[in-house]
This record gives structure tokens, sequence and C-alpha cells, in this order.
């Protein structure tokens, strides 16, 4: 049966854990069937409507060499074909939390709705979000306007307020890799994010999920569950599974291309288990790519891969972080001093001969930066104002 347009809710292209790229719906009635190329694909039900969640989440494989997605009238991203742009993003959602208390109804304040069709008129050919989704946690209070009549919590209006809704644009622009963030952990959106975005089948809630890779023309992507532990404590249990983790990373990298990214959310050279755990194995990767930090940050660490940080997509700037980072890399021998700028916006990653070059963007898509992530090494400048 073939779901009517009107039903459909969201729906985008996903590499997923298979290593090959999906189509996802969310609907209202039933799954619907997707025309690749000439083939037809009837939709299998990822999830069905329960409380808290009055949707269906609908997911099928698609061919790798597709060349045009179709549900109905609808065209979603075909996958890709040749990678040269790469829009990578992360920590979108608009935060209500207690008494931390965004606008989610002001662009200034919570911009990701402006980025996200910033991000269509670029036309990447991927789109990388290294997680945190869903920041509305709490019921907006009486008093505030800004928040106003928010959804909240694990439940299907607050994912379609922080993401589906705003996410929109870019979703039907370009295929995409999705990471998990600390707010899609189990005692928050994990329920959340395993119905609708994670990368294997949708099952109940995990600490830890396994890392998978995806391989586009020249680049491995490792995507790395680091959603749970604690930045500063050392967690025996958490450390034993981050080790386990990290081997299982470790034999994702063999054979494929030369350029192998890790992705993740937590900066893993600033959480106290993931650096006791990772050992040689991060080693095997050309850069590392994370969020959790909100803001833009890139950063040379003598003897390991550079590391990129995306943070900056929407939730309140981290833009005191800055020194914090330098400390935290001064114990651990940074090469040079870390470059940060705490403004939203995105990054904009596009193939060179020797590597890859950053565009640091604003909401509205303007360069406010470049960087050279090349031979292990990422170096920026800022662009004169």
């Amino acid at each position: 049966m073939i779901l009517h347009l009107a039903a459909i809710l969201s729906a985008w292209l996903q590499y997923e854990a298979d290593g090959q790229p999906h189509a996802r719906v969310v609907g209202t009635t039933s799954c619907p069937t997707v025309a690749a190329d000439e083939r037809l694909l009837p939709m299998h039900a990822r999830a069905g409507a329960i409380e808290g969640f009055n949707d269906i989440v609908c997911d099928v494989a698609i061919p790798a060499t597709a060349k045009r997605v179709r549900i109905g009238q609808r065209t979603l991203p075909a996958p890709v074909a040749r990678l040269e742009r790469i829009v990578v993003l992360g920590d979108t959602g608009c935060r209500i939390n207690g008494l931390e208390l965004q606008n989610c109804n002001n662009p200034v304040d919570w911009p990701f709705p402006v980025i996200a069709r910033s991000i269509t008129k670029l036309h990447p050919d991927l789109i990388v979000h290294v997680g945190d989704y869903l920041y509305r946690e709490s019921a907006c209070p009486p008093f505030d306007t800004g928040c106003a009549g928010s959804p909240f919590g694990d439940i299907a209006q607050a994912w379609t307020a922080d993401w589906f809704a705003p996410a929109a644009p870019m979703l039907a622009s370009a295929p995409v890799v999705l990471i998990r963030g600390n707010h899609e952990d189990c005692t928050r959106a994990g329920p959340g994010w395993f119905r609708y975005l994670d990368g294997g089948p949708a099952t109940e809630c995990e600490q830890i999920s396994q890392p998978y890779a995806v391989d586009f023309p020249g680049l491995r992507l490792v995507v790395f569950d680091s959603a749970g532990g604690d930045d500063l404590r050392i967690d025996g249990a958490r450390l034993a599974e981050y080790k386990q983790t990290f081997s299982a990373a470790r034999k994702l990298t063999y054979n494929g291309p030369d350029d192998r990214w890790l992705i993740t959310h937590r900066p893993p050279y600033l959480n106290n288990n993931e650096r006791t755990a990772m050992g040689s194995t991060i080693h095997r990767f050309s850069a590392v790519l994370s969020g959790h930090i909100h803001l833009f940050a890139g950063l040379n660490v003598e003897g390991l891969p550079p590391l990129v940080i995306n943070g900056e997509g929407g939730d309140n700037l981290d833009t005191m972080l800055a020194s914090v980072l330098t400390f935290g890399l001064g114990n651990l021998h940074s090469a040079d001093a870390p470059f940060t700028e705490p403004r939203f916006g995105f990054g904009l990653y596009t193939r060179i001969p020797s590597g890859w070059l950053i565009s640091l963007r604003n909401t509205t898509g303007n360069e406010l930066a470049r960087c050279a992530l090349t031979r292990r090494t990422v170096h920026c400048t800022a662009k004169a104002l």
C-alpha cells in the first residue's frame, strides 16, 4: 500500500550500520513503497505507534547506484555518487531544561532552522550530524514567552519541534550520516533515538552501540557511539565498554581508503574514559570529528590525529570554553594553540588534492574561517571582518 503524501511527516536518506543507504519515513498510517530508479521497494515497519509516539517509522535499503529515489511525487536525495562536499554540524536542538531557557521562537537565539535552509543552498553531497538533537527536556515555565507552548520530553511532538521540522530542508537536500549524542542516552532521549535515527535495527535503548563503517569514494567514516559515560569521571564499567568498542572500531579500519575519519559525539581526547580506552586504535584514523562542546574548534595534539569539533549548530554556545580546551590539551602536549570560533554555524568540507578544506560558515552561510585538514593536521585562519 502506498502511503498518502499527506500522511508522511518526514522522509530522508540515511547511511546505516550495514554501510548502505536506506530510505526512512515517519508517517501516520502504513508504510509506503519507494521507487529507486525503476525498481519498486516496499518499506517495512521499523517501529509502530506506542505511548508518546503516535506515528510509525518505515525503512528500506536503497541500491547504492540509484540515481532517483521517490515516494509518490516526493523526491528523496539519491545515494552519494561522488563525495566532494560534506556538511558537518551538531548540537542543534533548543534548550529547555529547568531554568535554562533558550528562545526557540527567535532565529537569532535558536538558529537551527536558518542553518538548515542555508545548508540546502550549498548543495552538499553528504550531511554528517555529530549528535545531540533533542534539548527540550522540561516544560516551558508559564512566565517565559520564548518557549511558550513547546512540547518537551522524549515524545514525538518534541522530536518534531527540535529535529524533524527544522531539519526538513536539509534532509531533502542530501543523504545523512547521524551520530548519537549524550542527549540521546538512555536516561534522556534514547528511546526516541533508537526509534527514529539509530543506524541499526530499532531496539530497546542500549547504553552503547557497536561502531560501524560507511565507505565513500576515497573516504571511510567510522561511526562511534560515545553517548554514555562521563566526561571527567572514569567509570570502570564504561571504561571496559569503551575498550571493547575501540577494539571493534580498529577492525573497521582494515582495508579500504587511507583517509579514515572517526565520527563521534564526545571529543575523545577530552573524555577520560575514551582517552584511557582508545590506545593505539586512534592512530588508525587520519582525523577525528566530534561535537558536544558548543563551538567550532580545530585542534592538533602531539602524536594523535587532528580533532575538529562542530558543536555550534543551534544550542546555547559555550563561549567561555576556549580556555578550557587549551588547558585540557596542554595536559596532552598540544602541538599548538587550538583554533576556536564560538559563533553559530556549521562546517562545509570540500575535497582538495592534499585533503580537505573546511569552510566555517555562519547561520546564513557566510564564511567565518578556513581550515586545511591535511596530512594529519588541521590549521585554521579566521576571515577578516
